[in-house]
């Protein structure tokens, strides 16, 4: 009975002694846990603040891109103005360039002129004299070289109507490759106004055929004959429309 007891105190000894050890590592896992997880909520913490961080990081460097973007655009938009602007100027700079040119050629060859005329023992002004007194010769001259064509062209009427006189059938032959348009037509009177004359050296009596897209539609006679225009007669056996303004006349 004794030794029954003393097993029991011993079992429950042991059993204390066990539970204790037991205890402490529970314990020990307890305290080992809690501090990893104090550890990963730090380091969870961290990440969080670490990613917020570049989080923030991330959307100032996007706006720092978009706004260099913009910077780069209106970088490129002012250096084409600018390459226009270049080519603008160096556009005006060849004109001026050419300009200085001829006025350096323009001022050498009135130097080169000056020179002659002063060789010849002139003073300026009776330079300007002779030259004004040039301009008035050549004036005079064209001035009669018209009137000469005037008379001319009447003496070659006055032949022609004289002609006329002695042959009244006698058709006076116009120059050739003459063309022109009938710009008026009078069908009561039967004769037409045409927008060539003594210009392209139109004569009475001289004969056209009139023309309406390649066909044949009359004859005109010359009857008068102006410096650009001249009247003339619808020849009626020749006939075969109504003449319009417009129909071309030639030879």
């Amino acid at each position: 009975m004794k030794l029954i007891r003393i097993c029991l105190i011993a079992a429950i000894v042991f059993g204390l002694a066990a539970g204790a050890l037991t205890f402490t590592k529970i314990q020990d896992i307890i305290t080992s846990t809690r501090a990893e997880r104090d550890d990963f909520h730090k380091d969870r913490d961290k990440e969080k603040g670490d990613k917020e961080v570049a989080q923030k990081k991330l959307k100032k460097t996007e706006g720092e891109l978009a706004s260099t973007k913009t910077k780069l655009k209106d970088t490129e938009d002012d250096l084409k103005t600018a390459v226009t602007k270049v080519a603008e100027l160096d556009k005006k700079s060849t004109d001026l360039a050419a300009k200085l040119d001829k006025t350096t050629a323009d001022k050498n060859a009135a130097q080169q002129e000056l020179a002659r005329w002063d060789g010849l023992g002139f003073k300026p002004e009776q330079i300007k004299d002779m030259i004004a007194e040039k301009a008035k010769v050549e004036k005079e001259r064209n001035a009669i070289g018209s009137e000469n064509k005037i008379l001319l062209g009447k003496i070659k009427d006055l032949d022609n109507e004289l002609l006329s006189y002695r042959d009244p059938n006698r058709v006076i032959p116009e120059p050739p490759g003459t063309r022109g348009r009938i710009v008026a037509v009078d069908p009561k009177f039967n004769f037409v106004i045409i927008d060539i004359g003594r210009d392209k050296g139109l004569l009475e009596r001289g004969e056209l055929l009139i023309n309406r897209n390649g066909r044949l539609i009359g004859k005109v006679r010359i009857s008068t004959v102006k410096e650009n225009r001249s009247i003339a007669n619808i020849l009626p056996g020749w006939q075969q429309a109504d003449v319009m303004e417009g129909d071309q006349v030639m030879n």
